[in-house]
């Protein structure tokens, strides 16, 4: 253990352990995009709603860990409070942009007018989800708390509305795959034909992968806000709260995302982005639990809502980039989104 401190104590050694994570979390990303299309086949439940639940959940738990863990453990709510909030919200920023990244950088694989799903309610349904968490933020000084488990009525409408959107998907997707004929069969792939031990005991070891390489880029990322005399770069709280410890956690979502589309699986891609971004929201009321003393979002800066409506107006823009149907649509609204994000980066960060 004093070996590993010593490592990452300097600037070089917690540069080498964060790039090598990265590299141990894309090569579990690719494999398990590849385990995520088998699953779809053996399970009957396609592409886009394994993206849109199972990937999501899986890529979006080191966001969970990484808030739940600067709720407990910071000494300062208020820190706290505006690590966990700025980490979901800035998870989701970046997110949405890796659909923006994937138009630009898989051209000839970006074709949103040939996916089965449009995923027209996966963006609705998240734009609720903000809608109650933007809620419980504006009247978070005015909500009670409900006794036991210490959040407010409101945080807890977000598990409560997420299990009712899983229910409504799974019931969706039953009644569309009874209509399918054979040639929407699944397809008998050599993984999809495994034994079941043999193929979930590797599904499961790759998610260990991801979830423990990115809680892992997450810690790395946190030490990086560290005086340089301390090993660290020196870097601002916000910066590390709202955009590289975002981005770090973000890193599984971005990886099985370009592999997903490089594989030609561009359902399970976007499923994947817009599942982990109503996943991460869930994270509060986890987080308002954790935080037994006070109320969470009460804690939370208000330069939070920068991000909120930084969501509203990329989500804006990849519903118009999911309903594209030429190159150049697709080039232009992708271009304008990390147009958006820069300016927005650059302006408030």
């Amino acid at each position: 253990m004093q070996i590993i401190e010593q490592i990452i104590g300097t600037q070089a050694g917690l540069l080498i352990a964060f790039l090598c994570t990265a590299a141990v979390v894309v090569l579990a990303g690719i494999r398990l995009s590849i385990y995520g299309d088998a699953l779809g086949d053996r399970t009957g439940l396609g592409n886009g709603l394994i993206g849109l639940v199972f990937l999501a959940g899986v890529t979006s738990l080191p966001e969970l860990v990484v808030s739940l863990t600067s709720v407990i453990q910071s000494t300062d709510p208020v820190k706290g409070a505006d690590l966990a909030t700025g980490n979901m919200l800035g998870s989701n920023v970046f997110n949405l942009l890796i659909l923006a990244f994937m138009a630009l950088l898989f051209p000839r694989k970006f074709k949103p007018q040939e996916m089965e799903n449009p995923h027209n309610d996966s963006i609705m349904y998240g734009l609720v989800m903000l809608g109650i968490f933007s809620a419980a933020f504006f009247f978070a000084g005015k909500l009670g708390r409900i006794p036991l488990l210490g959040c407010s009525w409101l945080t807890l409408s977000l598990p409560v509305f997420y299990g009712i959107v899983l229910i409504r998907e799974h019931r969706q997707h039953t009644e569309t795959a009874t209509e399918k004929t054979d040639d929407h069969l699944p397809s008998e792939t050599r993984l999809a034909r495994l034994p079941a031990l043999h193929f979930y005991s590797i599904l499961t070891l790759l998610c260990s992968f991801i979830i423990g390489g990115g809680v892992v880029l997450s810690i790395l990322g946190s030490r990086m806000s560290l005086p340089p005399e301390q090993g660290g770069f020196g870097l601002e709280a916000s910066l590390i709260g709202t955009l590289f410890l975002a981005i770090s956690t973000s890193l599984p979502e971005l990886v099985i995302s370009f592999a997903s589309i490089r594989m030609g699986f561009l359902d399970m891609s976007v499923g994947n982005v817009l599942g982990s971004n109503m996943f991460n929201l869930l994270i509060i009321f986890f987080a308002d639990i954790a935080q037994r003393n006070t109320r969470l979002l009460n804690q939370a800066s208000p330069s939070n809502w920068t991000s909120v409506i930084l969501i509203i107006l990329l989500t804006g823009l990849t519903a118009l980039l999911l309903r594209t149907k030429t190159r150049t649509a697709s080039t232009l609204t992708a271009v304008t989104m990390v147009v958006l994000y820069i300016a927005a980066m650059v302006v408030f960060m």
